[in-house]
């Protein structure tokens, strides 16, 4: 047997290879999407992210699924998951998820685990799972709320009570007191409606400690203008309000007093995995322990599993930038977790692709013995079957000019040009009598032991996927065409 027949057989076999992989890929597509195979990988996968853990049993698990499902229902996660427009795909998605709904019943565990959804998103980006998870942790609104906090502190503490203790050692008469009385209620009054613009998220804390300044200034002005001059004890208290004012607003005071007004990231992380010292702060900012909100976030803090907390302190630590700037400490939070939850999926994408290949094998190997494709069978028809190599190498040479590797982008259109080129060309495939009659003349003394050889061959091959054996069907045209000029023929004299 020359080099010229190994190579058509080699293509014969490669060809067959082809037909019945492009067959299985169309098989496992079909039931990866009924199915939601991708979908539901990506979800567990999310959860053994969360719950740091594999096993489902834990308590930890439970946990990390109930916060896997309040993440799909966020709307940048819901947007995610397209569902089917027209009427013939609102068809087919009812039909596979009846199907995926049948399976679920009959397996062991009957829970969705998409929750009270019928599907979910098969790819989400790193950046909206990070907002997504952010934005569920309540980490901005824990912030803005121990902000709220200190600042109403700093009003009581620093600066309503130290205007009253001036008010007090100035030794103003009984006629000045209660012009001055009058004014500092409509100064309280107005540093509440100044919280209440913070609280709400309509000024930043920055615009309210400008705003705060600008009202005791007022207050003074008020007084001047509402009080008699001339009056010592007057100028006295005066002169103390412009002293206080400088302290607590000029710039190096201003600097710092935001700096200990806004929360470090760490500060909020640390309220969520329950440190005692700032949750102890935390607490102190609901006089009512039955407020929605604060129940809401205790709940919220409670249900965490203990991986992802320690996950999260880890992340917020690598996330400081020493500027005592939570905006920017969340910017970097936000790509910390980005790249968190990518490698974590690359992982689990290698876990996909191995479960995947393992049901490619199965698949494999029902079409190798449903097609009765025998790769024992095939080589040996192949090699005293000059015609049908021949008709093989012509349209696999035809296929390969057609789909140039470089240019296979769909194997649908792949799919229809190998149909049609099997119009022309018998195979040694299938359960037809001639073809079941050839196999039983050339089958060894064990019965049908080379007949399932030959399946498990065909098998495993067929799950190498239609991308390989077309790559390689390239290269075989390709070789058996630059070597055709080179074989001697009987008109050569291979001494001269």
């Amino acid at each position: 047997m020359n080099l010229p027949v190994i190579l058509d057989i080699t293509l014969g076999l490669i060809f067959c290879y082809l037909i019945l992989s492009l067959m299985a890929s169309e098989i496992q597509e079909l039931i990866t999407t009924i199915l939601q195979w991708r979908a539901q990988h990506l979800k567990k996968s999310i959860e053994v992210l969360i719950a740091g853990s594999v096993d489902e049993s834990t308590p930890e698990s439970q946990s990390a699924r109930e916060l896997a499902n309040s993440l799909y229902e966020h709307p940048l996660l819901r947007d995610l998951n397209q569902g089917a427009k027209g009427s013939i795909e609102k068809g087919f998605r009812k039909i596979s998820g009846g199907i995926a709904n049948l399976i679920r019943t009959l397996s062991p565990k009957k829970e969705n685990i998409f929750g009270d959804k019928k599907s979910g998103p098969s790819y989400i980006p790193p950046d909206v799972f990070a907002r997504t998870l952010i934005d569920q942790l309540k980490i901005k609104e824990l912030a803005q709320m121990i902000s709220y906090a200190r600042v109403e502190r700093f009003k009581q503490q620093n600066l309503l009570q130290q205007i009253v203790g001036i008010y007090q050692d100035s030794e103003l008469a009984d006629e000045n007191k209660a012009p001055i009385q009058k004014e500092f209620v409509k100064l309280g009054e107005n540093f509440d409606e100044i919280l209440a613009d913070f609280k709400a998220q309509r000024t930043t804390l920055d615009g309210t400690i400008d705003r705060m300044a600008i009202k005791i200034n007022t207050f003074i002005k008020n007084c001047q203008l509402t009080l008699p001059a001339n009056d010592s004890s007057l100028e006295t208290f005066y002169s103390r309000l412009a002293v206080f004012h400088q302290d607590n607003f000029n710039e190096s005071e201003r600097k710092a007093l935001l700096g200990s007004l806004k929360p470090s990231l760490n500060e909020v992380v640390q309220i969520i995995t329950k440190n005692p010292e700032v949750f102890a702060e935390f607490e102190k900012i609901f006089q009512d322990k039955n407020s929605p909100t604060y129940q809401s976030i205790v709940q919220l803090i409670d249900s965490l599993p203990v991986s992802l907390k320690q996950s999260l302190s880890e992340l917020a630590n690598r996330a400081k930038t020493g500027t005592l700037n939570i905006e920017e400490d969340l910017r970097n939070l936000q790509n910390q977790v980005e790249t968190w939850f990518d490698h974590s999926m690359t992982r689990a994408s290698g876990v996909y692709k191995r479960n995947a290949k393992g049901v490619a094998i199965l698949i494999g190997l029902v079409v190798a013995i449903v097609a009765n494709a025998d790769t024992i069978h095939i080589v040996n028809s192949l090699s005293k079957n000059s015609v049908l190599r021949a008709a093989i190498s012509q349209n696999a040479q035809q296929l390969v000019s057609n789909n140039p590797a470089s240019d296979l982008s769909s194997v649908r259109a792949l799919n229809n040009q190998v149909r049609k080129a099997l119009d022309d060309v018998p195979l040694p495939l299938g359960w037809g009598a001639e073809n079941v009659k050839e196999q039983a003349e050339r089958n060894w003394q064990i019965p049908y032991l080379r007949q399932i050889l030959g399946w498990l061959v065909s098998g495993i091959a067929i799950s190498m996927g239609s991308s390989f054996w077309f790559d390689l069907l390239s290269k075989v045209v390709n070789v058996r065409n630059a070597g055709k000029g080179n074989y001697p023929t009987k008109d050569d004299n291979p001494s001269t």
